[in-house]
């Protein structure tokens, strides 16, 4: 093989492996940036990662939906959820459907389970990164204000903007505060 055609292998080879990861990076500031932003209640827990390090994980509230009606669906399978603002400020689950909708804002999401029309579902983003120091301090903070057994103390949820059914977390927050400026590591706005 000559040099040019092995040079030129190696340069679209580095293009493709270059590419994947910008596109990736690209569509998540991209919902990021131009998404709907929507309030999930949470509740969560806080574990290592030993190759992603510290995160706050999270549990939502209320992850059950209408179901069209249909052919069964397997556990895990890739269903779509239609959201909408509620009357107090957090996203609204209104229908699972099986492909995606033509307009509105809705999310990809994994079905669980299902009873009569109702089913549960699992959100796609479950995890916010921060860093080492911080994240036992958020979860402290998070068992302290957060929702226990159905009784909710403070105000505690994600900020996540949703586009093309994708959904990104933009923040955390206690009490309608950021997580690090609630947590003292960031000043007010």
């Amino acid at each position: 093989m000559n040099p040019k055609t092995i040079f030129g292998l190696f340069v679209a080879v580095a293009a493709v492996q270059l590419a994947v990861p910008v596109g990736q990076v690209w569509k998540h500031e991209n919902v990021l940036r131009t998404g709907t932003a929507y309030k999930f209640k949470t509740a969560p827990v806080d574990p290592y990662d030993p190759f992603r390090g510290r995160y706050v994980a999270l549990n939502y509230a209320d992850t059950q939906a209408r179901l069209e009606l249909g052919e069964p669906l397997r556990y895990r399978a890739p269903v779509y959820v239609m959201l909408r603002a509620g009357t107090n400020g957090f996203a609204v689950f209104e229908e699972l459907r099986r492909t995606p909708p033509a307009t509105g804002d809705y999310l990809r999401v994994q079905y669980g389970y299902g009873e009569g029309t109702n089913a549960s579902f699992q959100l796609p983003f479950d995890r916010f990164y921060m860093e080492e120091t911080k994240a036992p301090q958020a979860e402290a903070a998070y068992w302290k204000h957060g929702n226990r057994r159905g009784q909710t103390n403070d105000a505690t949820y994600a900020l996540v903007r949703v586009k093309g059914g994708r959904g990104v977390i933009e923040n955390l927050y206690i009490k309608d505060q950021p997580i690090r400026q609630f947590l003292g590591t960031e000043p007010a706005e």
